[in-house]
């Protein structure tokens, strides 16, 4: 039997099937960089969110509840009913008692900059409430799987992109910084990797791109094993716990049909491989987490006309 040419452990030029040292090496190389670059992009995601999405809410704009806690029924939001400019100092003393502000109003701060801590604490608020008006949602339709639920919608922007970071809870900010890294690893693995086969029909695409999709998949479903054992979210799409079994299924299931593809690649149909990515992660799946942006954005139903 004729010797095996040697080819160093992350040559990706070659289509044929690897050995269990450089299986694991390649894989082991694309799950550093996903672990990399996922952080990364959720950084950059962040400090622009920070710097152009967090302007201080308009006084003219932002509105106070008239009843505490406010209604946060299933289905569109209900809006604060009192325009903050026409909210008497007790209405608006109450909201901030409400809020953990007992101090308010404080005699030494200029009613103007006392108003925007205001605006700042009610659009705080709105976005607290719809974060639970949609974790309640995803527990009740993927663990208690009851019927007939009312989607979630986000209530209308007071100041459209520039303050959209304010009115956004902690959790919903997670699984938008989350989504967006998704995408950007969907769109690397779904759409530009494999278009780079079909056009070039050169080998490293379709080999880094397979590869690649081993090493992410593999690093997503470690951080929601982790997740399981400390009770504590790592994962990477930060999604509600209810969803943690579908989306371990997702994974693992990946992994089968990617494995499958590398150690079978000699006598795989290629082009059919790259086409079934596009459909499957390039096309569905990014759609799926642009729509999930989208929904938690100024660009939601409840801010029509844009």
């Amino acid at each position: 039997m004729a010797n095996r040419p040697t080819t160093s452990a992350f040559d990706f030029t070659a289509s044929r099937s690897p050995s269990i040292d450089e299986f694991a090496s390649k894989v082991g190389l694309m799950l550093i960089t996903w672990a990399c670059l996922l952080a990364f992009v959720k950084k950059i995601c962040q400090a622009v969110a920070r710097r152009f999405c967090s302007y201080p809410v308009p006084i003219s704009t932002a509105s106070i509840p008239s009843k505490l806690p406010h209604p946060n029924p299933q289905g569109s939001a209900v809006p604060f009913d009192i325009p903050l400019m026409q909210a008497t100092d007790d209405q608006i003393g109450a909201f901030m008692k409400f809020r953990g502000n007992t101090t308010w109003p404080d005699e030494k701060v200029h009613r103007d900059i006392a108003l925007r801590q205001v605006a700042q604490a009610a659009a705080e608020y709105k976005g607290l409430l719809y974060e639970e008006r949609t974790m309640k949602w995803i527990d009740d339709h993927f663990r208690l799987r009851l019927p007939k639920l009312k989607y979630p919608y986000v209530d209308r922007h007071w100041n459209g992109w520039s303050s959209f970071w304010i009115e956004t809870g902690e959790h919903i900010r997670n699984m938008f910084l989350s989504s967006a890294a998704v995408l950007f690893e969907h769109c690397i693995n779904g759409l530009f990797l494999p278009v780079g086969y079909l056009v070039t029909h050169n080998d490293i695409y379709l080999n880094v791109c397979l590869y690649s999709e081993v090493g992410y998949m593999t690093y997503a479903t470690i951080l929601i094993f982790l997740s399981y054992v400390y009770n504590k979210d790592v994962t990477v799409e930060q999604m509600h716990r209810s969803v943690w079994p579908l989306l371990l299924g997702h994974h693992i299931s990946s992994l089968i049909l990617c494995i499958g593809c590398i150690y079978y690649i000699e006598a795989a149909p290629k082009d059919l491989i790259c086409y079934v990515l596009l459909a499957l992660l390039g096309l569905t799946s990014s759609l799926h987490y642009l729509g999930q942006i989208l929904d938690f954005s100024p660009f939601a139903q409840a801010n029509k006309p844009w």
